[in-house]
């Protein structure tokens, strides 16, 4: 090998190690960017040439060059937001993403996304997450990776009160007195008020009043104000139910339930008539302490419009709406690659599939070994500030040993030059 080929061994070393700088560059420029993966050099040495000699072949290099550039794909710390639809996986998996004007998917574990004006989930470029949608009930998943989209404008359709349960404490020492309708608070020993909802969601007010007619023996009454019912009188109250219940003598309930709370036949005033409905005292006892609820569940509700939007650790978008329910609206897939130092980086945190990397395998966070998601979280970039500047010493170490090669080279060229 002639003393020139040194300069050459040399300039790839320094090329190779500028390149590697490069790299610690990226890794440190985006040390605060959400999702990032940092990247690593591996170098690896030309062969120049063989000769050939009496004991065999003896063979020199030519220098060094960059072999590969490895994306660590380990996990990064997470940070938490206000922000509800954003995410962050823990584990392994990649977010889907679609352009849905070129169809291509792309990968990431950069999770801030937002819901634009048509309520599709996407990143700040337009990329729709991709996932699982559920049925309208919200119950049924259709195993079809599809766009997700959040209607915020859409509304739950509300629900008649078919079933109500009331827990509640009657006083022992109460008095026995004799129920008079048209005087229901003076002959009643307690009284409490509950909603229902008729066919279309709108509220109905029943107070229900309990009166002692004999020892552990109350009769109750269901009243409804006039001024909801149709031919009715405002402050004159309609019966809307009626019925007794029991209790032993340890104050524990005897009656059987449920009992029919609706016996009338009454019409609200928008011209509906109320259904068929129960109630259920389940858990009510008669002791000798002060009247009073414990609870009262019914099961009606009113329309309602979406309020809020979360994620939760099995990817499930959960819609909140304003009438108190709420429903699954989609959930969402996660991408895993054979090789993921297959993938094309392709800026933005986004990642592409390659040959290499073989083909993206589909699934739902916690399932078949992918990670858990967590809402209203971010990953941070996994870049080690300690280790790049350790690295960055050893690269400029590289660089200035390379460029000493050159400058020794140039000397002993020097020299032989100047020989006579």
């Amino acid at each position: 090998m002639s003393l020139a080929s040194s300069f050459y061994s040399a300039l790839t070393g320094m090329n190779a190690h500028a390149i590697a700088m490069s790299i610690i560059g990226d890794n440190v420029a985006n040390v605060h960017t959400t999702g990032f993966k940092g990247s690593d050099a591996h170098f690896e040495d030309i062969l120049g040439q063989s000769l050939s000699a009496v004991n065999g072949s003896n063979q020199t290099g030519a220098g060094t060059k960059i072999s590969t550039v490895d994306i660590d794909f380990f996990q990064g710390s997470f940070t938490t937001t206000d922000v509800p639809t954003d995410v962050a996986i823990n584990g392994r998996g990649l977010f889907v993403l679609g352009d849905p004007i070129s169809e291509e998917q792309f990968y990431t574990r950069a999770g801030h996304f937002t819901m634009d004006e048509q309520g599709y989930y996407e990143n700040i470029h337009g990329l729709r997450v991709q996932g699982y949608l559920y049925d309208d009930l919200g119950q049924n998943l259709i195993e079809t990776l599809s766009d997700i989209q959040i209607k915020l404008n859409d509304m739950n359709a509300p629900t008649a009160t078919a079933e109500a349960e009331m827990v509640l404490n009657l006083d022992d020492d109460a008095n026995i007195l004799v129920w008079d309708p048209t005087d229901p608070y003076d002959t009643c020993n307690f009284s409490t008020a509950m909603n229902i909802y008729d066919t279309v969601g709108s509220s109905h007010q029943v107070q229900v009043f309990f009166t002692k007619t004999a020892n552990r023996t109350w009769d109750w009454h269901a009243m409804i104000d006039g001024s909801d019912i149709q031919g009715g009188t405002a402050g004159v109250l309609e019966e809307y139910g009626t019925g007794t219940i029991t209790f032993d003598a340890n104050g524990e309930l005897l009656t059987g339930m449920p009992v029919t709370f609706y016996t009338g036949a009454l019409t609200f005033l928008n011209g509906l008539t109320p259904g068929a409905t129960t109630m259920d005292f389940t858990g009510s006892s008669q002791y000798g302490s002060a009247s009073a609820v414990q609870s009262i569940i019914q099961d009606g509700y009113a329309a309602g419009i979406v309020s809020s939007v979360i994620v939760d650790a099995a990817g499930n978008i959960v819609a909140t709406y304003t009438n108190g329910k709420v429903k699954n609206v989609a959930r969402l897939a996660l991408a895993d690659f054979t090789n993921l130092n297959g993938l094309e980086r392709k800026g933005s945190t986004l990642f592409q599939e390659t040959p290499l990397s073989g083909v993206p395998l589909f699934n739902k966070p916690a399932v078949g070994g992918m990670g858990t998601v967590s809402g209203s979280m971010l990953e941070e970039s996994n870049v080690d500030m300690a280790a790049e500047f350790v690295n960055m010493i050893i690269i400029q170490r590289g660089y200035q040993a390379n460029s000493k090669v050159i400058s020794t080279t140039d000397e002993m060229m020097a020299q032989l030059m100047n020989i006579r």
